[in-house]
């Protein structure tokens, strides 16, 4: 999304857009704001989680930010969010935009951070597999 509103704002285009914000705020980015995906910590980083795959997953940015730095067992024991449904059904090809990031951040290589170069090179080693 990050790199969609930098074409956006590179192109004729002179309005304003709200499609990035970093930590996915409503303001900043509200389309995504309930479904932006985040790596998160199982563990948390802050109470030493390792940064390991076996102590990483994906949650959506809310549930991300509700869990804080928790540990698992207080955060299962919390009151969960009810599940977002899709008015026809459940996503069946959605890639969470990472083939459109693969394209962008080839285009905009240059002010791409090092965690956007690491996610692009899995991301193209990922298609070669």
């Amino acid at each position: 999304m990050k790199y969609l509103e930098l074409e956006l704002k590179g192109s004729e285009f002179h309005g304003t857009v709200a499609y990035y914000h970093a930590h996915w705020t409503r303001n900043g980015s509200p389309l995504l704001d309930e479904l932006g995906a985040v790596v998160d910590h199982v563990e948390a980083f802050s109470r030493n989680g390792a940064c390991s795959e076996e102590n990483l997953c994906t949650a959506c940015s809310k549930c991300n930010v509700r869990k804080s730095s928790a540990p698992l067992d207080q955060w299962d024991r919390r009151e969960k969010r009810s599940p977002i449904k899709g008015k026809y059904g459940e996503p069946q090809n959605w890639d969470g935009l990472s083939s459109l990031f693969v394209v962008l951040a080839q285009r905009n290589r240059a002010d791409l951070t090092k965690a956007e170069r690491e996610w692009l090179a899995a991301l193209q080693n990922a298609d070669r597999t």
